[in-house]
């Protein structure tokens, strides 16, 4: 029998044995036509406004889940349909909640996204895949019924009998004993289902209720970016089943664009920095790495979803030191970056922990570059979209750093721009009224990089 895993690796090595060009011409997409100057059509890309102001963010599967720092889908929309043709391969390969996936699928392209993120992995794969919808409902309506109709006999002490210590003592801190209850039910249920597909929907549609801009079912104030607060005066007066069930119908409503969208996904829980993909494969990476020293601390939103799914919190702890940006420490690392070099030589008179970490972090970032480079296609382009962020009162330079890095791998740097973010579309911890301080002055705007790997002489 094949897992799921194996399933889903088996949709991504299909993308690279089949006819590219099918997926489209099947659906009745034109391919585009004429020789494309790459570089000048970058380079005027990168001229545009980014920012995107007023554009709807909200339609196709882009709303089924909240997730923090998330580009607005313009920005890779713009990307993928000026510089790559039907059933061409795209390449997240730090997908986060699959906003290039969901863009690449509806424009007839093959996309592919990777992430060490369990919940990133999942809710980007559910977002960019056709389900059988009427399936979905009629199966996400029975583990409803089951969770509703076992929810009376549940007790504590069954509850002890899943969950270890650690996370029984997470729940009755974040949770009210009720909507402890109630989740037990309903993830009982959803673990039940046999179909693998779906269940993952159903898990999406389960964390989704949890991880919102207000906390959901918790009684933390705000889950949507990433650093939760306790709020003692909350209290969760709606049900679980019934949070349950109005978020179930708006994903299905949401799938609908999806299930006759000409592309094709897979998506691989995976490190950037070592790509399971082949050399020369990938005809445009579209991507946004993370925040340096852990700015936007995904895994602690996330084991909000991820312990109720059976990921002991202590393993989650140790997940979170394995992403690029974590708070881990290097030193005396020298980089081919010289401005990487003046930033942690500068951070280092004030704070020599926080120089390390930086430096770590570029590191990481060097390496997963690296790993860009290699499944590129030659002449093909890679864009990223780069926050940077104020550490001990030192701009660390983040666009400027990963330009040079990329440069010095080999790429040619077209451009950096620079784009504002806007707080609904990119969902940022930052208000309309800022006084550009604290964590605030990290996140008013970011950079977006232009590379193009070059063609082999």
């Amino acid at each position: 029998m094949i897992s799921h895993v194996d399933r889903h690796r088996k949709v991504m090595l299909d993308l690279f044995t089949v006819d590219d060009y099918t997926v489209g011409t099947r659906h009745g997409l034109k391919e585009s036509s004429g020789e494309l100057d790459v570089e000048q059509t970058l380079a005027q890309l990168l001229k545009q406004d980014l920012t995107f102001q007023g554009e709807k963010t909200k339609y196709a599967t882009h709303n089924i889940h909240a997730f923090a720092a998330k580009f607005p889908p313009q920005l890779p929309n713009l990307f993928i349909h000026r510089l790559t043709s039907i059933g061409e391969r795209i390449l997240d390969p730090m997908v986060g909640s699959g906003t290039t996936m969901v863009e690449a699928v509806i424009a007839g392209r093959c996309a592919i996204g990777i992430d060490l993120d369990p919940l990133a992995v999942i809710i980007s794969k559910v977002k960019s895949m056709p389900f059988d919808l009427l399936r979905c409902i009629q199966i996400g309506t029975q583990v409803l019924q089951e969770a509703r109709k076992t929810f009376s006999s549940v007790t504590s002490e069954e509850i002890g009998q899943f969950y270890s210590p650690e996370a029984l003592e997470f729940f009755r801190y974040w949770f009210e004993e009720r909507t402890i209850l109630e989740l037990y039910t309903l993830v009982r249920a959803i673990h039940k289902v046999r179909d693998t597909e779906v269940r993952s929907l159903l898990k999406v549609v389960f964390s989704s209720t949890i991880i919102t801009k207000t906390g959901g079912l918790s009684r933390a104030r705000d889950l949507a970016h990433s650093r939760p607060h306790r709020d003692p005066n909350k209290h969760v007066r709606q049900s679980a089943f019934e949070a349950f069930k109005d978020r179930l119908y708006k994903a299905v409503e949401s799938l609908n664009d999806i299930v006759s969208a000409p592309g094709r996904s897979a998506v691989i829980r995976a490190d950037a920095r070592r790509l399971p993909l082949p050399d020369d494969s990938i005809h445009l990476i579209v991507t946004s790495p993370p925040y340096a020293a852990n700015a936007i601390d995904y895994i602690r939103a996330h084991k909000f979803s991820l312990i109720w799914f059976g990921y002991p919190p202590r393993t989650l702890t140790d997940l979170r030191r394995r992403y690029i940006g974590a708070e881990l420490r290097s030193s005396n690392l020298r980089f081919t970056s010289e401005t990487a070099n003046y930033v942690v030589r500068s951070l280092r008179r004030e704070d020599e922990r926080r120089a390390d970490v930086v430096a770590h972090y570029f590191h990481d970032m060097d390496v997963a570059l690296r790993e860009m480079f290699r499944v590129l296609v030659p002449g093909r382009v890679a864009v990223l979209v780069v926050g940077s962020s104020v550490i001990r009162g030192i701009e660390i330079k983040a666009p400027i750093v990963f330009a040079e890095l990329a440069d010095s791998i080999g790429f040619h740097v077209v451009g950096i721009t620079e784009r504002e973010i806007v707080r609904d579309s990119r969902m940022m911890p930052v208000s309309r009224n800022s006084n550009y301080s604290g964590i605030e002055a990290r996140m008013h705007r970011e950079g977006v990089i232009g590379l193009v790997k070059p063609l082999r002489s």
